[in-house]
């Protein structure tokens, strides 16, 4: 059964670009399909092997069911940045693993469209993104990971205020093979004690 609830809107037109961040919804399939396959060489070096299914829109319907029940349940966000009509995907960010009491704390994930780069667009949705985490999710802690040589990762995740906390060894299969990581986090300093759920 598809889902029907409506997504969940994080911030709308915020930006001079008038760009809206919301959850992934029930007819996103044909532009999250679209933004996966003008943008595949270009993420090539930064993502998993994708099976053939990640680039068609009948795979997407099927993502996006799974994806809408992780929110549901509060174990996942997919957010999608979108241009002011909503037609076009321009990035992605992804809370995954979401995990209350007494962890309070999730792995941070984004992708940005090869044409929207060095516009500090990523920067400016995961200030958005990262606030409507902590205070919607009550999370103590957001983390990340990057490839060492991917600098303006290391740049946004610095500028946002993520520290680094270590290097792991062979940490994700990234672009068919196991590759280093740096790991680093957020900590939410207005944390207050939630109820234990």
């Amino acid at each position: 059964m598809f889902f029907t609830y409506k997504p969940t809107v994080v911030a709308k037109e915020y930006s001079s670009q008038r760009v809206t961040i919301r959850s992934v919804g029930a007819t996103d399939a044909k532009i999250l399909c679209e933004y996966f396959v003008r943008n595949k060489a270009f993420l090539k070096p930064w993502d998993p092997i994708r099976d053939d299914a990640f680039y068609t829109i009948v795979g997407w319907k099927y993502k996006i069911t799974r994806l809408a029940e992780l929110e549901k349940l509060r174990q996942g966000l997919y957010l999608l940045i979108l241009n002011a009509e909503q037609t076009r995907v321009l990035g992605i960010i992804t809370f995954s693993n979401i995990v209350g009491y007494p962890f309070h704390c999730c792995n941070l994930g984004y992708s940005l469209d090869e044409e929207e780069q060095g516009q500090g667009l990523m920067y400016h949705s995961l200030i958005k993104a990262c606030e409507f985490a902590f205070s919607t999710y009550k999370l103590h802690r957001i983390q990340a990971s990057y490839l060492p040589h991917n600098l303006r990762s290391a740049q946004v995740l610095r500028r946002l205020g993520f520290v680094k906390e270590g290097v792991a060894k062979d940490y994700l299969l990234i672009d068919g093979r196991w590759q280093d990581h740096v790991l680093s986090s957020l900590t939410n300093h207005q944390w207050k004690a939630a109820c234990k759920d």
